[in-house]
């Protein structure tokens, strides 16, 4: 009995002093993120003190590169702040758990500090390009990974988190948007106008594809002069009745798999975000016309389980309930489950789900782990491109127009 009191005891310990470490570490981001708010006050004091973070920037670059000529600085100025910072908010636990959970998180993060030190500033986080090739992983999930890391230098107004992304999540920090190349389907619809507008609204540049201008079921590269150039591909188009497969499965994957062709690993993830639909989850409840639309929508979510496993890219799938369009009705407007789906993108969701019903909450489970992630998934859209492109259809507008 004192053996196994003994032992957890400290694994409560262990639990605690690693909840110390990630809480200071969480704390920490706040005051990171205050000191690049500096860099903009009109206060030269505050300037000042945000200009000594600075030096971490100048030390590994927007490049990823590192600059010798700044690891002194990076060293005064960053990584000795940083650490005395963590050990100060991690002493303050010591009046909520005691004394043994903090001896345990200041010697890791003594620990963590004294390595840094030993490599000039260098740590798991900072990695020069070069020396990323094959590790590439910006689908962190719950922790930071030396790529998620690397975006915060890439575009320093966002990815503040450093352990884990909490802050990040909270704070809608996670994806960047202003300055970044969209091409973007279906921008006569209802939920691709409205994302086109916010996307400009937030200083994104969107270009809009067209359907049998820029691409088909069949074909997508006349598109490749903008898809080369974009750094986000937002795919909102479809339909329902005879085209519904070449419009919501087939045109989807012949886009997104030229998208990853023509694009050369970049230092910042590609992105595609895909508009997915609430009837991946349930039954067409005998409606022809939904089945068809169902069948479409279930055959790319398993090419989508492909894209969101892919860690050479950041994909996105937007499942939102029904919204009101030129294809049905709905409870919500095309602009309201925009501005529901770039809040959650903005904090770092993969898996989107724009529902008032619940039923998208239920379908992250299938999507994630019960959908066929594999590459003969593409065999089932052969025989619906060879027979049928987007040629014609009774309502040429919903060609370009999405509802779930």
């Amino acid at each position: 009995m004192i053996g196994l009191e003994m032992v957890g005891h400290w694994l409560l310990v262990g639990v605690e002093g690693l909840a110390l470490f990630l809480a200071a570490s969480t704390l920490f981001d706040v005051v990171h993120y205050v000191l690049h708010r500096f860099l903009k006050s009109r206060f030269s004091l505050l300037r000042r003190l945000g200009l000594l973070h600075q030096s971490h920037h100048d030390f590994y670059t927007d490049q990823l590169q590192f600059d010798s000529r700044h690891a002194r600085a990076n060293l005064l100025y960053h990584v000795i702040p940083e650490y005395l910072n963590q050990v100060l908010f991690t002493l303050a636990g010591y009046f909520l758990v005691g004394i043994a959970p903090v001896v345990l998180a200041v010697a890791v993060e003594t620990f963590l500090f004294v390595m840094v030190l030993i490599r000039g500033g260098m740590d798991e986080h900072h990695i020069a390009a070069e020396a990323r090739k094959g590790r590439r992983n910006f689908n962190g999930g719950l922790f930071v990974t030396a790529d998620y890391h690397s975006l915060h230098h890439i575009y320093p107004d966002r990815f503040y988190s450093s352990y884990v992304t909490l802050f990040d999540r909270l704070m809608g920090t996670a994806c960047q948007i202003a300055g970044r190349r969209v091409a973007l389907t279906g921008g006569s619809g209802a939920l691709g106008e409205a994302l086109s507008r916010l996307l400009e609204r937030e200083g994104a540049v969107v270009t809009t594809l067209k359907h049998g201008v820029d691409f088909t079921a069949d074909d997508a590269s006349p598109a490749d002069p903008i898809l080369i150039e974009a750094d986000i591909l937002v795919l909102a188009h479809g339909a329902k009745g005879d085209e519904a497969m070449a419009a919501n499965c087939d045109s989807f994957v012949a886009l997104i798999e030229r998208f990853q062709a023509l694009k050369t690993p970049p230092l910042s993830p590609t992105e595609v975000w895909a508009v997915g639909s609430e009837i991946e989850c349930h039954p067409s409840f005998g409606d022809p016309v939904l089945k068809g639309y169902r069948d479409s929508k279930v055959a790319y979510a398993r090419h989508a389980r492909r894209f969101y496993s892919d860690r050479r890219l950041i994909y996105r799938h937007i499942v939102p309930s029904a919204f009101r369009s030129k294809m049905g009705p709905g409870l919500i407007s095309g602009e309201q489950a925009a501005r529901w789906s770039l809040f959650l993108i903005r904090r770092g969701f993969r898996y989107v789900p724009v529902t008032y019903t619940g039923i998208a909450l239920v379908n992250y489970f299938k999507f994630v782990w019960f959908t066929r992630a594999s590459r003969s998934a593409s065999r089932e859209r052969g025989p619906h491109r060879g027979e049928r492109g987007l040629k014609s259809t009774a309502n040429p507008a919903s060609r370009e127009t999405l509802v779930p």
